[in-house]
């Protein structure tokens, strides 16, 4: 991770997963986009784990937050506190008894429940099938090229096919990862389940490849698409603000990934910069569906990065596809301006700020672009663009988009504005070089290990992840 050229003083180094900072500094009204990086909440339940498919309110009881330990192919100085409890569960409480006093300037926050019918979904993913691959690959047909991030109990591997080395074709893979007892620990088995079933069925270009699972005496393991470009994250940070027309090239890409899944009714809630990978074409894949889920009509858990948090995820009033659409206008706004419109040093910070509704307007924002951030992050989720009765049609719609050919960019027949570097199928120079994990981390990765008895099949552990 690059180091960061601070040309605000008063702009905190902090990392805006709102993890409390060591020092008491000023913000400025405009940060510097420097290359701090967000992590993701998730509030937990203490009831029992729901299976992946239910959209129920599964999630009652909450009594804690973790941060999302999922890697962010992030590099050096990506290590995840493990637990944010109740400070961050304070700042919620406070953000949302402190946003009655904010309703008369700014935007209105919409408290009224909602009261229409759950919309069936466009297809079910139960009829799609499965197209991951079953008893032709196993662990040590793979050999270890690298590291291309960590998190608490995960981490992505650079992979290659040892039968394939002398081959030019794609051999080179993602391996994701994840310590079975910290998932339980943590109690993210029905978020990694619900993971694996999801990307066992979607087949869409701007979504990232699951190939295979697998799993060891000490993790479960996901074979995804290896994806070289790096995050738009870095492009960004690097560019430090994004035109109107690159903007668009992205936030296309990023509609029709989230027309696609919301078809499905899954909801993605992790939408940003970090989560969002360039090919070696320039085109996005969207990546880490560690939070998404299947949700008919609304769900209660808060989770995601907070300022990306749409209103009803803070206040609890439940929440659905619509906060998904939120979260594209927050990441319009960060690549056109360079920073978020609701951020500070604190989680209670940011939440007051996304409920209070003031959103600082600089120059670069044209008057077009400025609409459909507007409609984006309209607090009346009844009301925000993507959640009107005309759905996602209504985003493609949006004069902002006016001259796309949508057909032409799902064919991936545009150019991308950004073609990443990329000399070859195993190149990382996008990522950052991390020290390859101790053998005993990775045992089925470097000798075949015995099949398991019947008994440690059976193991309270290793029963809650059969799919793998």
């Amino acid at each position: 991770m690059a180091s960061r050229n601070m040309e605000h003083s008063s702009y905190p180094a902090f990392r805006s997963a709102s993890l409390p900072s060591h020092t008491a500094l000023a913000l400025s009204t405009t940060p510097e986009p420097g290359l701090f990086r967000r992590d993701s909440d998730c509030m937990l339940s203490d009831g029992p784990i729901t299976p992946p498919l239910s959209p129920g309110r599964s999630e009652e009881g909450e009594a804690a937050i973790i941060v999302d330990s999922e890697p962010r192919y992030s590099g050096p100085g990506s290590q995840l506190q493990t637990s944010l409890s109740n400070p961050h569960l304070r700042a919620v409480e406070a953000a949302r008894r402190g946003s009655h006093s904010h309703q008369q300037d700014g935007m209105d926050v919409d408290t009224r429940p909602v009261t229409s019918s759950p919309r069936p979904p466009q297809r079910h993913l139960e009829d799609e099938q499965s197209h991951l691959e079953k008893g032709t690959l196993k662990l040590t047909d793979f050999e270890v090229k690298g590291t291309l991030g960590t998190g608490t109990f995960a981490r992505v591997l650079l992979v290659r096919l040892r039968a394939s080395s002398g081959q030019t074709t794609s051999n080179c893979f993602a391996l994701k990862v994840l310590r079975k007892t910290e998932i339980v620990r943590l109690r993210q088995v029905e978020h990694v389940n619900a993971e694996r079933y999801i990307l066992s069925r979607i087949l869409h270009p701007f979504i990232v490849d699951l190939y295979a699972t697998f799993q060891d005496s000490l993790n479960v393991y996901m074979l995804m698409s290896y994806v070289p470009g790096g995050e738009l994250f870095t492009h960004l940070r690097r560019a430090k603000r994004f035109t109107a027309d690159v903007t668009r090239f992205y936030l296309a890409t990023i509609i029709l990934a989230l027309k696609y899944l919301h078809s499905f009714n899954i909801i993605y809630r992790d939408l940003k910069p970090e989560n969002l990978l360039l090919d070696s074409r320039g085109y996005i894949r969207l990546t880490d569906f560690g939070f998404a889920k299947i949700v008919d009509d609304r769900t209660w858990t808060l989770c995601g990065t907070p300022e990306y948090l749409a209103p009803e995820i803070i206040q609890s009033d439940g929440h659905g596809k619509a906060a998904d659409w939120w979260a594209c206008g927050i990441l319009c706004y960060e690549m056109i301006v360079g920073y978020p419109p609701f951020f500070d040093e604190t989680a209670y910070g940011i939440y007051e700020k996304i409920l209070k509704g003031k959103i600082h307007w600089p120059r670069e924002v044209d008057p077009l672009s400025k609409d459909i951030i507007k409609a984006f992050l309209h607090p009346d989720r009844s009301k925000r663009l993507g959640n009107l009765i005309g759905g996602s049609q209504d985003v493609l719609d949006h004069p902002w988009f006016r001259g796309v050919d949508w057909d032409a960019l799902e064919r991936r027949e545009i150019r991308a504005p950004i073609i990443p570097h990329v000399a070859s199928v195993d190149d990382t120079r996008n990522f950052s070089h991390l020290p390859l994990p101790p053998a005993e981390e990775i045992p089925g990765l470097i000798r075949e290990e015995r099949p398991p008895s019947i008994q440690q099949r059976f193991d309270s552990v290793a029963y809650q992840f059969l799919e793998f």
